[in-house]
Parts: C-alpha cells; structure tokens; sequence
C-alpha cells in the first residue's frame, strides 16, 4: 500500500520551510508567487492532497431568551432578573444581541423567533416545560439550552444549580437548630416544577439521615411568590402543632413568610425560623436578614451563552448536563 505524501515532504521537495509550506494551502497572502508556484509544484509530483479546510461556522449575532408566560418567569422577578442579566452581560461582552420573548405552549405557536428565524439559538428558561414543545423546537434545527430543567432525550444542554444538595444543607441545618427536634415545615411550588422537586428531595434526604419522619402535613405549595408564601405559613402556624422552622424553596415565599409571622407577633427566630433559597438581594434586607441557600443567578445566565454558542459551532455534540454549586448564607432569621 503506497503511503500518501505528507506535508513536510512537500516543503522539503520545494526546499521551503514546514511553515511556508502550510502557509500556501491556507492562502496566506504574504506568500511570494515564486514560492506557491513552487510548493504547489511540488505537491503535484509527490501526489499530495491538502486536507479540506473545514468552513467556518457563521457568525452567531442574535440569540434569544425565551421564558413561559407567568409571574415567576418575568424580569421583574428577582432571581429571573438576574439570572436574564447575566445572559445579557455575557452577550454583550461577545458582541451578541439578546432577544427576550414569553412563550405560552398551550397557544400551540413556537417562539416568534423561531418562526421568523431570527435567531442562531435559544436560552430557555422553564421550570415545567413541555417536552413535546421543546421537541417542536428542536427538529427546526435551532439550538438550544435549557436553564433549570431537568434533563430530557433531546440533543441540547443544560445548566442548572444543585438544587438537590441546596434542600438538603436547608434541612440539616434546620435539623441541627435546638429547637426543631422534629420535622420543619416546607412551603415549596407544584411538583412538576423542576427545582421545587429537586430541593424538597434534598430536604427529604436530610430527614432520612436524622431518622425523622416526613409528614406530608407540613408540606405546602404555593406559587413561589411573596402572596403564596405569605398564605402557606399561615397554615403550617395554624396546625396543631405548628412547626418550630420553617424551609421555603424560594426567597420571596420565605419573605411571605416573615411576614406571616410578624402579622401574628412571633419572633423570628426566638419563635420559629425562617429560611429561603437564591440568595435574591431582599434577603439580606429582610427583617430579620434571611438565611438562604445561595445560588450564582448571574453565572447561569453567561454559562448558558457559552453553552449555546458551543452547540451552534458543533451541533452534533454530545448534551451536557452542568450543575452550578450552592452554598449555606447562614443570617439572623435562624439564629439560635
């Protein structure tokens, strides 16, 4: 079998260095016509074939943010608020316009960007998205991210926190309070919304490893809205026996929370602790500051940019699945 020529065998046949040789098949303009006659020449009599230059993918100058329609997934929310600002610094720092739309799947129609391809990719935000949607989507060939969804079987990425280990290190540390010997309550959001049951599962685990029971009566649902968290710790504070701590699965239903309590003249924490989850800017201003579990908001956003830029280059790459750290901000709402 007759071994093909190489490069360097070419550069030497036409006496130029390695470098020059490359140079002349890339089309390099500083090249002298004497010496491409030459390695082309040269090319021709040993039966060299340059490799394919591959081509360059187009460049990406628009993607779009896309959330489903409702409160929670506004930018006046304030974890989207941030999550969709650092989406948009990323953007800005690669010279990429960031378009912002709200989906609602039950319309049927996909996002208007989409239908008038007026984007390379899509950032989806959703919480409990359809997955025949997303489908839709994505056998138009646009490619996509998906922020705080669990994984599916389509060829796309995700970037999501630790949402699991977040309810977990909520419930050990509402464990560890003196005054809770027995289980917290819970106010969380609809089950079929991923961080929701990815943070009350992590909770769970930390019961299990204390041996205390769960007792679905101090689980409530709201809405993951200041109103919601507000009507759910005036049920959990109505039972029989009420809890001595209480876990919310999102901040602005733990400031629902505070409030409730306040209104009925208990301290916190002397009387019942409160904590949340994201670490919004309000917490920390809370009355008392807030403990919460504490998430980048901000990296999400540009690791999803990164994300969907890599899968425009190269969209027959492999999904990945990136989980975001967390971390205990331990304040004075659970303070022994």
């Amino acid at each position: 079998m007759t071994r093909k020529a190489t490069l360097r065998q070419v550069a030497e046949h036409a006496g130029v260095a390695i470098g020059t040789a490359s140079a002349v098949f890339a089309d390099k303009q500083w090249v002298s016509s004497r010496v491409r006659d030459a390695v082309r020449q040269a090319a021709d009599e040993l039966g060299y074939e340059p490799r394919q230059k591959r081509p360059e993918p187009a460049p990406v100058t628009d993607i779009a943010f896309i959330s489903w329609a409702g409160e929670a997934f506004s930018p006046a929310n304030p974890y989207f608020a941030a999550v969709l600002h650092g989406a948009q610094q990323a953007c800005a720092d690669l010279g990429i316009s960031l378009h912002y739309e709200v989906a609602d799947p039950a319309r049927g129609g996909l996002p208007q960007a989409v239908e008038r391809g007026q984007v390379s990719g899509l950032l989806l935000l959703s919480y409990a998205s359809d997955s025949e949607y997303l489908r839709r989507i994505v056998e138009r060939g646009v490619p996509c991210v998906l922020l705080e969804h669990e994984p599916v079987a389509l060829p796309v990425d995700h970037v999501r926190h630790d949402d699991e280990l977040g309810g977990y290190l909520a419930g050990k540390h509402l464990l560890s309070l003196a005054k809770s010997p027995r289980m917290p309550g819970v106010i969380t959001a609809d089950e079929n919304i991923t961080p929701a049951r990815a943070r009350l599962a992590g909770f769970r685990r930390a019961l299990d490893e204390a041996n205390v029971a769960f007792d679905p009566r101090y689980v409530l649902r709201g809405t993951f809205d200041v109103a919601s968290g507000l009507r759910c710790m005036n049920a959990l504070l109505d039972l029989d026996v009420p809890p001595r701590a209480v876990f919310c699965a999102n901040d602005e239903s733990a400031l629902g929370a505070l409030e409730a309590a306040r209104a009925r003249g208990l301290d916190v924490p002397a009387d019942v602790a409160v904590m949340g989850f994201d670490d919004v800017p309000l917490a920390a201003r809370a009355e008392p500051p807030l403990t919460t579990i504490a998430t980048d908001k901000h990296l999400i956003g540009a690791q999803a940019v990164r994300h969907l830029l890599d899968r425009v280059g190269n969209p027959a790459m492999t999904s990945r699945d990136t989980r975001l750290a967390v971390r205990l901000v331990q304040r004075a709402s659970t303070r022994d």
